[in-house]
C-alpha cells in the first residue's frame, strides 16, 4: 500500500502526525511518502494577507526548515517515510501526484479558517476531496 501525507507546517499537519502515531499497526508497514507543497510567491503573498493585512508576504525558504520538525516524529519512531517537496498551488498538486503517484492513499489534514480566509484561499483538502480519485483520510 503506497500512501501520500500532505503536511505543511499548520497545526492540522501536526494532528495528522499524532494520528499516524497512534495507528502503528495500521501506518507503519506501508510506504508512507510525505509531500510537502512549496506555496509560489503569489501564494505566500495572499497567505499572508489573509492572515493579517499588514503582514508582509512571506519569504521563501527552505522546504526542509518548515517540514523537517513536522516529520521527526515519524522517523524517530521508525516509520518508513519519503519526502517529495514541489512548488506549487496545494491542492491541484497534492491532487495530481496522488494520480501520478498510483497511490491508495491521500490522509491530510483539515485546518479551521474564519470565513474570509476560507473565501479567499479555498480549502486545500476540500479542493483535494472534490477533485482527486484517490481514497482520503482527512484529520480534524
Amino acid at each position: 500500500m503506497r500512501i501520500l501525507i500532505a503536511l505543511d507546517a499548520s497545526a492540522a499537519s501536526g494532528k495528522v502526525v499524532d494520528y499516524l502515531l497512534k495507528y502503528p499497526a495500521v501506518f507503519k508497514g506501508p510506504q508512507l511518502e510525505v509531500l510537502y507543497v512549496d506555496p509560489p510567491p503569489a501564494l505566500r503573498a495572499v497567505g499572508a494577507f489573509g492572515s493579517d493585512p499588514g503582514m508582509a508576504a512571506l519569504p521563501p525558504g527552505d522546504p526542509l526548515d518548515v517540514i523537517g520538525p513536522v516529520i521527526e516524529p515519524l522517523k524517530a519512531a521508525g516509520y518508513n517515510v519519503g519526502l517529495e517537496v514541489r512548488e506549487g498551488e496545494p491542492g491541484p498538486e497534492i491532487t495530481q501526484i496522488a494520480t501520478d503517484g498510483a497511490y491508495d492513499l491521500i490522509v491530510m489534514g483539515a485546518g479551521t479558517r474564519g470565513l474570509l480566509r476560507r473565501k479567499l484561499l479555498g480549502s486545500v483538502a476540500h479542493t483535494v476531496l472534490s477533485h482527486s480519485t484517490t481514497p482520503m483520510l482527512i484529520v480534524r
